[in-house]
């Protein structure tokens, strides 16, 4: 351990950490409750923490400053991928050990490989995320993985969160199994980087919107339109007051049939971001709320969607209150999105080959 600073907490680690924002004065008289201290109701949060400073800190009582506030958010985005080789379970399991083994070099990694009945594959990988710039309890974030594989016909589905970790994991993947079938294995992923007209950016979130299979478009939230940037454009680039507005964000209800997106898309801005409400065409069961977009906006690169939470079904209606997606709902729109998605992509590329073979 070359940073040994970062591994132990000093009274001004301590101290720093009482100050995040996620550290309320509700939390600070919790920690003093748990330590069978009472304190009076007028204290502020600075006397609430140098009250917390004066006690001694246990390891269970570190740990559960540090939870909160690390910066790691749970609920990342997902994103699918293909490797396009035909392959077995037998086939990726073997990658994947390999892989294991160079994932597990000490760097404090651990790797879990699941082989299921159903012919499928998972990976689970728990690592640690280093970033020295932060107060030392919040350097280390400890992070977690999952990377789920389907073998198919003639390619290898796979639904993995959209960091660089998982990534990583699956570039090693790639390689193994290519050395495995002694061929390059190739990795297709949806990006619209190479198709830059952007009534064509724009249609594929509309096509993936009502592309869900049993669904219908319900509301469309928010909507995030980015400019492109390009030196061709240049000449053309209108100026609003101070300057080039790149990026413009919507919120609301029906922002897509809003006037404002209106011009702003008839002015050249495509879709970047964009969050709406499904709800089944047969008007029974519960109404699903999904945002989809590329993580990479400009480039239109990195294609991810969450699952924002489920409204449940109550007479005609919907509930208000929003509730966690549970697994098997998960997996269910997962696909949903990802074919809904695929078939968008395959759309606006075809449109672009008939544009070019027109000119």
């Amino acid at each position: 351990m070359n940073n040994m600073n970062i591994y132990f907490a000093t009274d001004k680690n301590i101290y720093d950490a009482l100050h995040h924002k996620r550290i309320t004065i509700t939390r600070l008289r919790e920690i003093l409750l748990r330590k069978g201290i009472i304190v009076a109701q007028d204290l502020t949060k600075e006397e609430l923490i140098e009250e917390v400073c004066k006690l001694p800190q246990g390891y269970s009582d570190l740990d559960s400053i540090k939870e909160l506030v690390q910066t790691y958010d749970k609920r990342e985005s997902i994103t699918s991928v293909k490797l396009q080789a035909s392959s077995s379970q037998t086939e990726l399991k073997t990658a994947a050990e390999l892989v294991k083994r160079k994932l597990a070099t000490g760097s404090g990694e651990t790797v879990k490989i699941t082989a299921k009945k159903d012919g499928s594959l998972a990976i689970e990988v728990n690592y640690q995320e280093v970033d020295l710039s932060r107060t030392a309890l919040r350097q280390i974030d400890n992070r977690n993985i999952k990377i789920d594989l389907t073998v198919n016909n003639d390619n290898v589905d796979i639904r993995m969160p959209q960091n660089q970790k998982a990534k990583d994991v699956i570039t090693l993947l790639q390689k193994e199994l290519s050395k495995i079938k002694s061929v390059d294995v190739e990795k297709f992923e949806i990006s619209l980087e190479a198709i830059p007209t952007p009534a064509l950016r724009s249609q594929f979130f509309q096509e993936v919107m009502g592309g869900l299979s049993g669904y219908e478009i319900d509301d469309v939230t928010n909507v995030e339109l980015n400019r492109s940037t390009s030196k061709g454009d240049d000449e053309e680039e209108e100026e609003i007051e101070t300057g080039f507005v790149k990026k413009a964000v919507l919120k609301g209800d029906s922002v897509n049939s809003s006037a404002i997106f209106t011009q702003l898309h008839n002015k050249g801005y495509y879709i970047g971001r964009i969050a709406w409400s499904a709800k089944p065409k047969n008007g029974i069961g519960d109404r699903i709320l999904v945002e989809a977009f590329f993580k990479d906006s400009e480039n239109c690169s990195d294609f991810s969607y969450q699952i924002k939470g489920i409204n449940n079904q109550k007479g005609s209606g919907y509930n208000v209150t929003i509730r966690a997606a549970n697994e098997v709902e998960k997996k269910k729109i997962s696909l949903l999105i990802e074919q809904s998605a695929a078939d968008a992509y395959n759309i606006v590329t075809g449109k672009k080959v008939e544009e070019h073979e027109k000119i």
